[in-house]
């Protein structure tokens, strides 16, 4: 560009048009092209490759929509009971072991008002997410807080668990919601390696630090460990579909503790 600021077209000998190869500091070099044209070849190829790189969708870590928490699973069942007006009287919040019952073994509960928002394979961070959507803004009167096999599986202590349930509790108790955990249920190798981190040790140790809690925030402690455990502390084998879920002998053996703790709620 001149001085009047009209573009001027810059001439170059027939040499620039040889292959350019890497030289010094990266840039595209050619001896028989001005360093002006050199260095504007280069910007015109990074502009290109940067350009390429922002178009370039990038997968979401954790989930196919980028949902950590999957909100959107219950968003339009939640909005509908909002919009119906509807009584919810108890929320259960929990992974797979609450989303699976009803619908892969067991029966669910017949009681009306009684809300499953279970999703497998939620930590309890996910599930402490999603909390007020799934359940502060139904206004139940209870809820189930049920979640922790994950956790443990991926390397989560005891006390990080136990800390994230106590968060949930706490923010429903201060909604006046009544607060219920459920203990962790047991696992097993019956079938296939699955024990990992979530060892009989490990598991009861988490249970202790739940009914320690659930004493000191005068909270209820669903005891549904004992039940599908054998004389080790493993899950029987003749209750389980893959040795961590409940079959539907497994949920028969659990309902009636459900049952008698949230009596006040049928």
């Amino acid at each position: 560009m001149d001085n009047s600021g009209t573009p001027r077209i810059l001439r170059t000998s027939p040499r620039c048009c040889q292959t350019l190869n890497p030289g010094n500091n990266g840039f595209f070099r050619n001896q028989g092209c001005p360093r002006i044209v050199q260095y504007g070849m280069t910007l015109s190829l990074l502009s290109c490759c940067w350009s390429a790189a922002a178009q370039t969708e990038i997968a979401a870590p954790n989930s196919r929509t980028a949902d950590f928490a999957a909100m959107g699973r219950y968003r339009q069942a939640d909005a509908e009971l909002i919009s119906a007006r509807r009584t919810v009287k108890v929320v259960f919040l929990g992974d797979s072991i609450m989303e699976y019952w009803g619908v892969r073994a067991g029966a669910w509960f017949t009681h009306a008002g009684w809300i499953n928002r279970g999703i497998g394979g939620q930590t309890t961070a996910q599930l402490l997410l999603r909390e007020r959507q799934d359940v502060l803004l139904l206004h139940p009167s209870a809820v189930v807080l049920e979640g922790a096999g994950n956790d443990m599986r991926l390397g989560f202590s005891p006390e990080e668990i136990r800390d994230n349930l106590r968060s949930m509790g706490e923010l429903a108790e201060s909604h006046h919601i009544r607060v219920f955990v459920a203990e962790m249920t047991p696992v097993c190798d019956c079938m296939r390696p699955l024990t990992g981190l979530r060892t009989v040790e490990r598991i009861s140790e988490l249970n202790s630090l739940l009914a320690e809690m659930c004493h000191e925030r005068h909270w209820g402690l669903l005891p549904i460990n004992r039940p599908l455990a054998d004389g080790d502390g493993r899950m029987r084998a003749s209750l389980t579909i893959d040795g961590v879920h409940p079959n539907s002998a497994g949920y028969a053996l659990l309902a009636p503790v459900i049952e008698q703790a949230l009596r006040k709620y049928r």
